[in-house]
């Protein structure tokens, strides 16, 4: 499925599944662009005895663009939490060309209506900022 499809496809928006929108900032370069994120829940199998890792599978579908004319998707697989404050926290990696950066580390929150992560690769950090779009 294409970003565009994900995008216009309906989405829940409980907790942090849902449409996102906002920025993203390279504080290594200061390079910035718009952001766009459709999450929903993935559904996964584990294995009898196997240890599933803390939280739930997420799949975030990313799309972002640079310099106004260009632009790029990927998706990722994030663990989400639910915190005790009705926060949820998330966290993952993401294999990405070696030419950009190979493996990203991405960590956030999810506040009500409100995105915030940060993410680190050999080559490159940053922010995302995000809202929820109703």
């Amino acid at each position: 499925m294409s970003f565009r499809s994900a995008w216009k496809a309906p989405a829940s928006n409980a907790g942090v599944s849902g449409k996102w929108e906002g920025t993203w900032l390279s504080t290594a370069s200061g390079h910035t662009g718009k952001l766009r994120a459709v999450i929903q829940p993935m559904l996964k199998e584990h294995p009898m005895g196997a240890r599933a890792p803390e939280g739930q599978a997420f799949q975030f579908f990313y799309h972002c663009t640079w310099h106004s004319i260009l632009s790029a998707a990927f998706k990722t697989t994030q663990q989400v939490v639910k915190q005790k404050n009705g926060a949820y926290t998330f966290k993952g990696d993401h294999q990405m060309p070696n030419w950009v950066g190979g493996v990203y580390h991405y960590e956030g929150t999810v506040k009500g209506d409100n995105f915030n992560a940060c993410y680190e690769s050999a080559m490159d950090r940053g922010t995302f900022t995000m809202k929820r779009v109703r």
